[in-house]
């Protein structure tokens, strides 16, 4: 598909070159017959391989294929939900299961049984795709205008979801982010407490926190929608009826950096999917605008469940391979030229540029569920009357196998990437 303006469309491969010219040299008259007999199947070789077109036109004849998988997908502004295959191919709009709200893409449950977004939305999946939307239950004092949560990812199997949610209290005067634990099969939420940030814990009912330096700095009026940060005392591990277990500090994390005693941080967890490793996405310093932000160093930490050093990175976070041994980072703005990086944890660091695009910013990159190939949107513009109007429609494919891109036209935007039998079983 085309992207921002002058974007020429990718192709997975080089067109074949034109076959050099072939030189005969009879070296002797002894053997007439076999030459001749050579000669006219070299000619013939030559007449059916010479291309008949020009190099461009030769390109235009490769076409890049992939169906290993299913893509669903958010057309918007309806926001509608459809499957593809990665290619593309086979486009379905599901007009029966209902339209979600808002512009944020849905995340996926590591088992493919469930989509969550930020209004918490629950798409529950079938065999061939999403089958019903439903709304979890919003806690008393969640706020109820705009998104309410800040992120939200999948516990325990996709039983549960973990989200962050902005309650507010005293007419809203009072602000913060609180760690909500919600039963995906309906149920009584489970309030964690104040948090800056979370995530789910993969392997059990519980939330891995980025608690606040102190209870009182993280409740202060607009803090939910302001671009001010608190700096992170510790990353905790919280599972319901049990005492919160320390990871790391920010203060060990600072000294694992080589920064000076009583550095803040900011720290935003994920775990892998086998929940064995956490990158810690670290912001150093507490800025309060997005220039300082932008300003600020950043790093990304791979540590243990027990708070272990494993590897850094200057990658400012990622998304995990399904194996748990990669993360992928993308990369792009006004002036840059997009591109993808991954990590190898504890090992190399491969980037693959976008030819053509120069996106205002990247909000999707998923795995294929093999691990081999990266899925990539981005917003394109901001100049849209509305915010669905600034997004890519359609995706890029990258082969981490071969570092061929290829742009696909699609009706949406991807939100998962799943096993053809995705949602099957349930």
């Amino acid at each position: 598909m085309t992207g921002g303006p002058g974007e020429r469309r990718l192709r997975p491969f080089p067109a074949l070159d034109p076959e050099p010219d072939h030189r005969f040299t009879v070296r002797s008259l002894r053997w007439p017959a076999v030459v001749c007999v050579a000669a006219a199947a070299v000619l013939a070789v030559v007449l059916l391989t010479w291309p008949t077109s020009s190099p461009s036109q030769a390109k235009a004849q490769v076409k890049f294929t992939d169906r290993a998988g299913l893509v669903v997908f958010e057309q918007q502004p309806s926001g509608l939900l459809g499957t593809a295959a990665p290619d593309g191919a086979h486009p379905v709009i599901l007009k029966k299961v209902g339209a979600l709200q808002g512009s944020d893409l849905p995340v996926a449950s590591a088992d493919g049984r469930y989509l969550v977004d930020m209004e918490g939305q629950l798409v529950t999946m079938g065999p061939a795709g999403p089958v019903s939307v439903s709304a979890l239950d919003q806690p008393a004092g969640a706020q109820t205008s705009g998104n309410p949560w800040l992120d939200a990812s999948f516990a325990d199997g996709g039983k549960y979801v973990e989200a962050t949610e902005c309650y507010s209290t005293q007419a809203g005067f009072n602000q913060s982010w609180i760690a909500d634990l919600m039963p995906t099969a309906g149920g009584p939420d489970h309030d964690f407490g104040t948090v800056t940030d979370s995530a789910a814990d993969p392997v059990s009912a519980g939330s891995i926190d980025a608690v606040p330096a102190s209870p009182q700095a993280a409740i202060s009026p607009g803090q939910c929608y302001s671009t001010g940060a608190i700096p992170d005392k510790a990353l905790e591990l919280l599972q319901p009826g049990q005492a919160p277990r320390t990871i790391i500090t920010a203060a060990a994390l600072a000294s694992e950096l080589g920064l000076a005693a009583g550095t803040p941080l900011e720290m935003s967890p994920d775990p892998n999917p086998g929940g064995s490793w956490l990158a810690v996405a670290v912001t150093e310093g507490a800025p309060h605008t997005f220039a300082q932000y932008l300003a600020a160093k950043h790093a990304t930490v791979v540590i243990t469940r027990a708070g272990k050093l494993v590897a850094t990175s200057g990658l400012e976070g990622g998304s995990w391979s399904p194996d748990g041994r990669q993360l992928a980072s993308c990369r792009s703005g006004r002036g840059r030229q997009s591109s993808v990086t991954v990590w190898t944890v504890g090992g190399a660091t491969r980037t693959i540029e976008l030819p053509g695009r120069h996106d205002v910013g990247c909000d999707q990159l998923l795995w294929s569920p093999d691990g081999s190939q990266l899925i990539y949107s981005a917003q394109v513009s901001t100049k849209g009357l509305t915010q669905a109007d600034n997004q890519q429609h359609g995706w890029t494919v990258i082969d981490l196998r071969t570092g061929q891109v290829h742009n696909v036209s699609a009706p949406g935007q991807p939100a998962a990437w799943l096993p053809a039998t995705a949602g099957a079983g349930r």
